[in-house]
């Protein structure tokens, strides 16, 4: 189901002290939507591949997603070019909560840190928004989604 109107948490710049606003935007306009694909995958625990839904294929230098979910909670973390976007939901909920940053193939170690901060308060965000407690959420080795340039 297209959700009426989804939470997107406002884009935030590189700066970890930043706020983050959440913003109401009708679904038709945020170009974003639940990875509903990852609640196919096993539970408890972080997949990474070039894309979730295509299968295991090894991620690139310009392309990787990390997949998560409890089971009523799905997060994809995606790499692709320059940015990184990170984009949560629960299963009966139609709030989604998204968060994007400028991250570059080889991000420095503090931004790696940043990231990891995102996902955090996208998950913490949505769950406000969906009303429900706050899920654990097995920390996510950010480094993997950044691989070396292939020789």
């Amino acid at each position: 189901m297209i959700a009426r109107h989804l939470i997107v948490a406002a884009m935030l710049c590189a700066s970890a002290a930043a706020a983050q606003d959440i913003v109401k935007v009708p679904a038709k306009d945020a170009n974003v939507s639940r990875p509903d694909d990852v609640f196919a995958l096993p539970p408890g625990q972080w997949h990474i591949s070039k894309l979730i839904s295509a299968g295991s294929e090894p991620c690139t230098e310009t392309a990787c997603e990390a997949g998560f979910t409890s089971g009523d909670l799905v997060i994809s973390v995606e790499h692709g070019g320059s940015h990184t976007m990170v984009i949560t939901g629960f299963r009966n909920c139609e709030a989604v909560g998204f968060n994007e940053v400028a991250t570059g193939n080889s991000p420095s170690k503090a931004l790696r840190s940043e990231l990891w901060t995102l996902v955090r308060k996208a998950v913490k965000a949505t769950a406000k928004t969906c009303k429900v407690k706050t899920p654990d959420v097995a920390k996510l080795d950010v480094v993997r989604l950044f691989p070396a340039k292939a020789k």
